[in-house]
Order: C-alpha cells, then structure tokens, then sequence
C-alpha cells in the first residue's frame, strides 16, 4: 500500500534536537530549585508542550512566572540557534515519498518558530511551511487536531496515512485520529514505545523499506 500522507514528528524524528532542548529545560528547572539532569526531563516531559512543563512545574510547587514558556524558548533558541544534525536520511526519504505521490506534513509540540529554527537551515521549513502543524497552535498531542487538520489538507484516508513519532503522545494522537503509527527511536526513547506493543523504526532507511514501495 502507498501512503497518502505520511505525518512527521519534528524533534527527535526529522532533528536530532531532543538532547540540547532537554539540556537546556533541565537547566532553567534546576535553577528553579528541581535539580534534573536531561535524561530526567525526557523521561518526565517527552512529548509535552512547554505549556505542560510549567503548568506541571507550578503544581509541583516550583514558581515559575507567567513568562516561563517564552523566556525558555529564547534560551533554547540561542542553544539551537548553533545547528542541530538532521536525522540520517530523512530528506531522501521525503523525496521518495514524494516522488510516489505520498504528502508529508509536520505535526510538532512544539513552536512553529522552533521548527524555523532547527529546519532553516536545511530548506525544510520553506518546503513544509504551509504543512507544518503546532501544539501551541491547534490541539497538542495525544489529542487527534493536528492530525486530523493534516488529513484533511491532504485529502488524505485515516487508514492510509501514517503517523512517525518519538513519543507516546503521537502514538494517542494517532489512535485518536485513527491513523496508523510508527515508533521512531533513532535517537532513543524505545523504553516508552515498545510497552504499546507498537511497531518501532531505528533508522530513516527502517521507514523508507516500510512506506516507500
């Protein structure tokens, strides 16, 4: 079966830029007086949107001020603002995918203004631009909006599109839009997946034998 739409987590699926983003949380959140390290903040907060992250923060005690979410993502910015490596492979798997008429779009967490960062620099985000969907936007995942906002712009068939994400909210967002999932875990993360008993994929050249025919 072709796909009709193949649906990209960003962080830690098409970038490798989950270390430096969890550096840079574990950071603020310890100067805030909850000491974690960046294998800490992704095993609690993989997945969320920073909104998540403070609201949890708060209810954890911490005080966090209202401005939290944007001064972090300044921090983050100037960290990611120095380059993050794109996964191995995946701009030929998006040319592959294309070139059997498969649509890709972006469904992140995260802020459209991130991805400008991380994707700039690798024409990704001018190609994807008018197909990239944000949590701090539409319905964060686990929740189904992006994805369902995705199918219909590519006017694309739930059972024949597929969702690739790192995290076990893109595995509930794609169960509640009745996509299919793919796990990602080039960059870890299996512990979380292989619980869901969900397919995983190491590599973009894991993806490319599964979904380019």
């Amino acid at each position: 079966m072709i796909p009709d739409l193949v649906i990209f987590d960003c962080d830690g699926v098409i970038v490798d830029s989950e270390g430096p983003t969890c550096d840079a949380i574990a950071k603020n959140l310890t100067g805030f007086g909850f000491p974690l390290d960046k294998a800490g903040v992704h095993e609690l907060f993989v997945g969320q949107t920073l909104h998540d992250i403070h609201r949890a923060g708060r209810e954890r005690g911490l005080t966090l001020p209202d401005n939290w979410v944007s001064d972090l993502y300044a921090e983050m910015f100037e960290v990611l603002g120095q380059g993050v490596p794109l996964s191995d492979g995946v701009i030929d798997l998006f040319d592959a995918l294309e070139a059997q008429g498969t649509r890709i779009a972006i469904a992140s967490n995260g802020a459209i203004d991130k991805m400008r960062v991380t994707l700039s620099p690798y024409g990704l985000f001018d190609r994807l631009k008018d197909r990239m969907y944000s949590g701090h936007v539409q319905e964060p995942k686990p929740k189904a909006g992006m994805l369902v906002a995705a199918m219909k712009q590519a006017n694309a068939s739930p059972v024949r599109t597929f969702m690739i994400d790192d995290s076990t909210a893109g595995a509930g967002a794609a169960v509640a839009a009745g996509t299919q999932f793919i796990g990602y875990s080039e960059h870890g993360g299996a512990d979380k997946l292989e619980p869901l008993g969900v397919d995983i994929a190491y590599s973009m050249a894991d993806l490319h034998a599964r979904l380019v025919k």
